[in-house]
């Protein structure tokens, strides 16, 4: 596959967010001038319980259909058998909430919501369907779909929460209704483009209870990881102020701009990896040459990143958040190190050894603990983004260290780690020097240091770009 391949498949899968964050940009003002804030609060609470009941229904099954997609002949049969048993939990699920509503709404809220155990059975079994949906798509490389999708989701739901909110109710149950229709519209989408991949298969028992086996420990690290990633915002909650949990939430806002790139590439290196595995024309430095391409690419416009996160700052927020610029920093290690792991992980899931998901993300959720909780008191949001940014660094190395163990991979560990200490340097005087001449200086410095490091890789994009 030529480069060129490789890069429009990735900006295939990749449009669809951009044009979806764009959207959700400008819709954002409108809904919130709907919508009265504590309604969003209450919207987010229903959200976070609806995460966790789609996370134990889909009984980790959507990662085993991504597992097992390119390696069973019979793509139908494989969709089929993941889809069935996350389709009846989530069924009878829905069912226990409609009966215990009252309960779930006071649980939730401490009061009576009528209605609100039928809408969270309606948004369960919508968000399973559209989960396969999607998976289906992506798993065929259908990038442009798949965007196509994507986009189709953020509008249906901005449509139904403002038709809601402009007939019905401005209340919480808008956005909800909003994240319905934006479900079905986008199943509607992947059942009649995507018809010829969703033709009825027999379930196949046996290779059920494989994929079961593979995808149930899912279940426990995605709870771990969802820990993992707030415990920041907790502990802010617990030693701090709302004023820096509002500037630390300002300062995701830079690193919201590589979440863009890790969604986008997560989404297409993925079935490119599997299918890479499962392929015998595969080339031993395929996915040596991948970790090294992403490395380059990310490691430098992390840096550039952070040499401008001043005007970033300054174009996107108020005076009154400025101070957000000394918490950024930090945090642009997150995705940094998830998106690398990305390549480096393979190990543990083409040996179905996915039980190491729960440790590594328990040691690196303890790690977070502990750094939150020695650094929040004394240092306020710095002291989150320090820790959680290490704590990032502690889930790569453990990723590739266990990974390697089952499946080799020639990557240049000793450049990535001379990367990340260069960067946590640019970091440290970011977080704790106000920007100067010397900051910049240093940034410049770090930025032709990354370039002699990799000038393989600049090398080889350059005579792929000639070809």
């Amino acid at each position: 596959m030529a480069m060129k391949n490789y890069i429009k498949s990735f900006f295939s899968f990749s449009i669809g967010t951009w044009i979806r964050a764009i959207i959700v940009f400008f819709s954002t003002p409108i809904i919130s001038y709907l919508i009265l804030p504590e309604e969003f609060g209450r919207a987010s609470m229903f959200t976070l319980a609806y995460n966790i009941a789609l996370l134990v229904t889909l009984l980790g099954l959507d990662q085993s259909l991504v597992r097992y997609y390119y390696e069973e002949e019979d793509k139908n049969n494989v969709f089929w058998s993941c889809l069935f048993p996350s389709v009846i939990l989530g069924f009878f699920v829905s069912i226990f909430f409609i009966v215990f509503e009252k309960s779930l709404s006071i649980f939730l809220y401490g009061d009576y919501y009528k209605g609100i155990g039928y809408l969270f059975a309606f948004s369960l079994l919508s968000g399973i369907f559209q989960r396969f949906n999607q998976l289906s798509i992506r798993m065929q490389k259908r990038g442009f779909l798949f965007s196509f999708i994507n986009v189709i989701l953020a509008l249906g739901n901005f449509g139904g929460t403002v038709v809601f909110a402009l007939t019905v109710s401005r209340s919480f149950y808008a956005i909800i209704f909003g994240q319905i229709i934006g479900n079905i519209f986008a199943l509607l989408v992947g059942f009649f483009v995507d018809k010829q991949s969703r033709s009825f298969s027999k379930i196949d028992f046996e290779k059920l209870l494989e994929f079961l086996k593979y995808g149930i420990p899912f279940i426990p690290s995605s709870i771990l990881y969802w820990l993992f990633s707030s415990i920041d915002r907790i502990s802010l909650r617990q030693f701090s102020t709302f004023t820096e949990i509002g500037l630390y939430s300002a300062a995701f806002k830079i690193v919201s701009i590589m979440q863009l790139i890790q969604v986008g590439f997560t989404t297409f290196w993925v079935p490119l990896a599997y299918e890479k595995y499962n392929s015998k024309a595969i080339s031993d430095n395929f996915f040596e040459k991948a970790n090294s391409l992403i490395s380059a690419i990310l490691f430098i416009f992390g840096l550039l990143l952070l040499a401008f996160k001043d005007l970033i700052i300054f174009l996107l927020f108020a005076k009154s958040y400025r101070e957000a610029s000394y918490i950024a920093p930090f945090l642009i290690l997150y995705p940094i190190m998830y998106m690398l792991s990305e390549t480096t992980v393979l190990g543990i899931n083409f040996s179905k050894k996915t039980y190491w998901h729960i440790v590594i993300t328990g040691v690196s959720a303890f790690v977070n603990f502990v750094g939150n909780n020695l650094l929040v008191p004394f240092l306020g949001a710095k002291g989150a983004a320090i820790s959680t940014g290490l704590s990032y660094v502690v889930f790569f190395t453990l990723r590739t260290i266990i990974a390697q163990k089952y499946y080799t991979m020639h990557i240049k560990i000793k450049r990535i780690y001379m990367s990340v200490i260069l960067i946590v340097i640019v970091a440290s005087l970011g977080t704790f020097f106000k920007a100067s001449y010397i900051y910049y200086i240093f940034c410049i410095l770090v930025l032709l240091i990354y370039l002699l490091l990799y000038k393989d890789v600049i090398s080889y994009v350059k005579d792929q770009m000639k070809k």
